[in-house]
């Protein structure tokens, strides 16, 4: 402890203010510098120009009378341990003074100079831990991230105000309870058995999990769990704070939509499109399948644009994507690689016959009219097909072949369809109903 700490002693009776200074001093010696006032209004005036360590406090003093004196030092200013001086021997006294902010109460007469200088050193120290006590308290309730405290045995003991506004359970539902009613159902138990393994290896875990709010909703969160062992390394709890990542996710959603999509159509873009392209090829492979490319050009879109404008072309656009959609499985993936280009992955295929009824109804559903804003248009499609793995067995070498085989289709009339190299069966023009 630095020489000449200050305390403030508040003490109306000249002999009792002696005893104190003199008991210090020859326990203490030059430890403690002891300031002495004889009345509150002094104390309270002092504390706000000066700093002590602690206040040595007689609760009757000619200005202020019991517990009111410890309230009215508290009011006046500074945060300062208080120790209480009183003649009085009273236990109720004692513990409501301690209630009122005090940090320890001695009977006079009763204390020399040893238990003086403790009960100020522990005062200070228990005031410091007060203080980191409160703050903690404070981060705990005011934090923006769910934290629920835990036993041994994995039952809950508390919770922040933030758990029940991201879980929508309150204290009384959880506390004594293990947190199952959180579980999503979402998670096999293997992700559950590798948090166990964690916890018991390393003492934390944190990820992502999926977990339930009261009103039943699935949420996305960022998990973080802590063991908490005493000093000979046995568990005595576990602290799990957790964060509502939803934004987060849908934020990464968008930007994963606007990396990967089209922004007109909402179609795969190039990007999407081959590694669609390229996990089919693989599974297809592994499985010993096939998968197929259709490669997709308007006929006459340029006049659409050259009679009305870009604006009208993009609702025509919008309209064929729309129409590719429809004519696919769901399992399947249409993309639009730029201007009136567009592909689709058939991720499986038994036979090529598979294909080209697939190339029919796109052929059919794109030469219907239009009805855009500007009036009524008509395009049709030329399609090109290349299979995996008669025709290619990478992904670029198929999207050529497919490419080449829309040519092929557009040399040939345009609105119809053509296999690759004359692939089988041969194409005929698909008459618009």
């Amino acid at each position: 402890m630095p020489k000449g700490t200050n305390i403030l002693l508040v003490e109306d009776n000249p002999g009792d203010a002696r005893l104190i200074q003199v008991l210090l001093a020859e326990e203490a010696g030059a430890e403690f510098h002891l300031t002495h006032v004889e009345r509150l209004a002094d104390a309270c005036e002092l504390v706000k120009q000066e700093e002590f360590a602690a206040v040595l406090l007689d609760l009757s003093l000619p200005d202020s009378h019991g517990l009111d004196t410890v309230n009215g030092l508290r009011r006046s200013g500074p945060d300062i341990p208080i120790v209480i001086l009183s003649g009085l021997d009273n236990e109720e006294v004692a513990l409501a003074a301690l209630q009122s902010g005090a940090q320890d109460y001695l009977v006079k007469g009763r204390a020399d100079g040893m238990l003086l200088k403790r009960s100020i050193l522990y005062a200070m120290e228990r005031h410091r831990t007060r203080k980191q006590l409160l703050l903690a308290e404070a981060a705990f309730n005011c934090t923006d991230t769910g934290i629920m405290v835990m036993d041994a045995g994995w039952r809950v003991i508390r919770v922040n105000p933030a758990f029940t506004r991201v879980t929508g359970y309150v204290a009384d539902e959880v506390v004594g309870h293990k947190p199952l009613v959180l579980s999503s159902g979402v998670h096999d138990p293997e992700f559950y058995d590798d948090l166990w393994r964690s916890l018991d290896e390393q003492g934390a875990w944190e990820g992502e999990i999926w977990n339930r709010r009261k009103n039943g909703e699935v949420y996305p969160e960022w998990l973080r769990i802590n063991a908490v062992a005493d000093e000979q390394g046995g568990i005595t709890g576990y602290v799990a704070i957790m964060s509502d990542i939803t934004h987060r996710k849908k934020a990464e959603t968008e930007l994963l939509r606007q990396a990967t999509r089209d922004p007109l159509t909402g179609l795969a873009n190039r990007q999407l499109f081959m590694h669609v392209l390229d996990d089919s090829i693989e599974r297809a492979g592994s499985l010993e399948r096939s998968c197929a490319v259709l490669f997709i050009d308007l006929d006459g879109f340029k006049d659409v644009n050259d009679r009305w404008d870009h604006a009208v072309g993009d609702e025509l656009l919008k309209e064929v994507a729309r129409r590719l959609r429809g004519s696919v499985r769901v399992s399947d993936e249409v993309a639009r690689l730029g201007g009136d280009e567009f592909t689709v992955v058939l991720t499986e295929v038994r036979e090529t016959q598979d294909a080209a009824r697939v190339a029919e109804k796109i052929v059919s559903a794109v030469a219907q009219p239009y009805a855009l804003s500007a009036g009524e248009a008509h395009v049709s499609a030329s399609v090109g097909i290349a299979v995996y793995p008669a025709d290619a067995t990478s992904a670029e070498d198929l999207v050529r072949a497919a490419d080449q085989a829309m040519y092929a289709a557009k040399r040939a009339g345009k609105n119809r369809y053509r296999f690759y190299e004359g692939q089988p069966p041969a194409p005929t023009k698909v008459v618009a109903g």
